[in-house]
C-alpha cells in the first residue's frame, strides 16, 4: 500500500510540473493582442462619399476582430450591385519581413476554389454538355462503379458518400498530381462510406471528381477551361492555381497556429504543401477582390443562365427529408440582418463558423487551408458580395467578420 501511495504521488508531482511548464511556455509564447489602431492599412481607392461611414464601421470592427485573434495580416472587398466600394488590406502579409497586406495580396483560399468549379459545372450544364443528374461514370469512363451509382449533382452537395480524409480543410498528404488520372487514384478504389443521398460528409475528394467531370464534359483540361470561361471572363486577374515549386510574386507569407489550431496562441510558418492533387477544390491563390467579382456575378446573368445560378444556389435535402444549408458548391443559410433583424437569405463558400447544418453541431470547413482562412459570402435580396482572407488557418474571425459586414451594409441599403 505504501509503495502504491508513493508512485501516485510520483505521478501527481510529474503532471504538476508537466501541467506548470505548460502554463509557462504558453504564458511565454502567447503574443499580446496588438493594438488595432496601429495595425498599417492599404485601400485600393478611397471609398465614396455614399460608403465612407459604413466603412468605417466596418473598419473598425476588421481592425477589432484581427486584434482580438491575433491574426497576422487580412484583406478584405465588399461589392455593391456588381461594383467594388471598399477594398482594403489590413496587418502584415510577412511579419517578419514587415511587408503589410494590400488588396492585391493573394492567399490561400481553401474550399472557396470550389466556387470556380460550381461554375464550370454551371456553364457546362447551360451549354447542354453536362447532366448533373446522371451517373458521374458518364463522363469520366475510368472512374470505377461503386456498390451504388452517384451523380455529379451529390458529389457537389457532398452526399455522394465519397469518404473524407484525414486533414480536410486543412494539410494534405505530400506528393503532387499532374492530370485527373494521378487525382482519382488517390481514392477511385475505395468503398463509398454510405449509400448516396442518405448522409452529408465533407469532402474535397469528391470535389477532386467534379472536376474530373467538367474537364470530361468540356473536353479539354479543367484549368485551361476555368481559367477562359470563368478567370478571364470575368476579370479575376488575380486568381492563379497554386502549383507546387512555382513562387507566385504578391503572395502573402502563409502561417500556422501553434497551439489547438487557434492563432490567439501564436503562429509558425504553415507547412509545405501540393494542392495539386486537389486543385478544383482547394488549389487557388486569389485575392478578396477577385472573389466579389464571381460573387456579383452569381447574382445575375453575367457569367450563367438566371435560373442555373440560383439551381447551383438551392439547398438539398437528404432522402430522410432532412433539410440541409448545402447547396452545390455553396452554402445557403438566413442570418439576421438589418436594422430590423429580418432573417436574411445568405449564400457563401467558408462560412463554416457560423452554419449549422443540424442542431447543435457547427461545421468547421470552407475556405481553411492549411496556411489561410477565406470566406465568400453574398446578399441576394441586396445584390451585396463580400470577402474576407486572412494568411493562417484556423480563423474563426473571418466568417464571423463577413457576417458583421453584411449586416452593416444591409442596414446601409435599407436606408436609401
Amino acid at each position: 500500500m505504501k509503495g502504491l501511495q508513493s508512485f501516485l504521488i510520483v505521478i501527481a508531482v510529474v503532471v504538476l510540473l508537466l501541467l506548470a511548464t505548460v502554463a509557462t511556455w504558453t504564458w511565454l509564447t502567447i503574443p499580446h493582442a496588438p493594438d488595432p489602431d496601429t495595425l498599417p492599412s492599404q485601400v485600393l481607392e478611397s471609398p465614396s462619399a455614399a460608403y465612407a461611414d459604413v466603412v468605417e464601421e466596418g473598419r473598425s470592427i476588421a481592425r477589432a476582430l484581427i486584434a482580438e485573434e491575433k491574426l497576422p495580416g487580412l484583406s478584405l472587398a465588399v461589392a455593391v450591385n456588381g461594383e467594388l466600394v471598399w477594398t482594403e488590406g489590413i496587418g502584415w502579409a510577412d511579419m517578419e519581413s514587415e511587408i503589410p497586406v494590400t488588396p492585391a495580396t493573394l492567399f490561400r483560399i481553401g474550399g472557396v476554389s470550389m466556387t470556380f468549379t460550381a461554375a464550370a459545372v454551371g456553364l457546362l450544364s447551360d451549354r447542354g454538355r453536362l447532366d448533373l443528374d446522371a451517373p458521374v461514370q458518364r463522363y469520366v469512363l475510368n472512374f470505377p462503379e461503386k456498390e451504388w451509382p452517384f451523380s455529379t449533382r451529390q458529389l457537389m452537395a457532398h452526399t455522394a458518400g465519397i469518404r473524407p480524409r484525414r486533414g480536410e480543410g486543412g494539410i494534405f498528404r505530400g506528393g503532387g498530381c499532374a492530370d485527373d488520372a494521378e487525382r482519382l487514384a488517390m481514392f477511385g478504389d475505395d468503398p463509398l462510406q454510405c449509400r448516396p443521398g442518405t448522409e452529408y460528409h465533407y469532402s474535397t475528394d469528391g470535389w477532386v471528381l467534379v472536376g474530373a467531370v467538367a474537364a470530361a464534359a468540356a473536353n479539354e483540361p479543367y484549368l485551361d477551361f476555368v481559367q477562359r470561361e470563368i478567370l478571364v471572363s470575368l476579370g479575376m486577374e488575380n486568381t492563379v492555381p497554386e502549383i507546387a515549386g512555382q513562387t507566385e510574386s504578391g503572395s502573402a507569407h502563409f502561417y500556422y497556429p501553434r497551439l489547438m489550431l487557434n492563432p490567439r496562441y501564436g503562429l509558425h510558418d504553415a507547412p509545405t504543401v501540393d494542392l495539386s492533387c486537389h486543385l478544383a477544390a482547394v488549389g487557388f491563390l486569389s485575392t478578396p477582390s477577385d472573389l466579389v467579382r464571381l460573387g456579383s456575378a452569381m447574382m445575375g446573368d453575367a457569367l450563367l443562365e438566371p435560373a442555373t445560378a440560383e439551381a447551383l444556389q438551392e439547398p438539398v435535402w437528404l432522402e430522410s427529408g432532412e433539410p440541409m444549408s448545402q447547396a452545390l458548391g455553396w452554402t445557403v443559410l438566413r442570418l439576421p440582418m438589418g436594422s430590423d433583424g429580418a432573417l436574411t437569405r445568405i449564400v457563401g463558400q467558408g462560412l463554416g463558423e457560423v452554419v449549422q447544418r443540424r442542431p447543435l453541431s457547427v461545421e468547421t470547413v470552407g475556405g481553411q487551408v492549411a496556411g489561410g482562412t477565406t470566406a465568400l459570402l453574398t446578399v441576394p435580396d441586396y445584390r451585396i458580395a463580400i470577402a474576407v482572407a486572412t494568411n493562417v488557418s484556423g480563423a474563426a474571425n473571418v466568417s464571423l467578420l463577413a457576417v458583421r459586414l453584411a449586416d452593416v451594409f444591409v442596414r446601409l441599403t435599407q436606408e436609401w
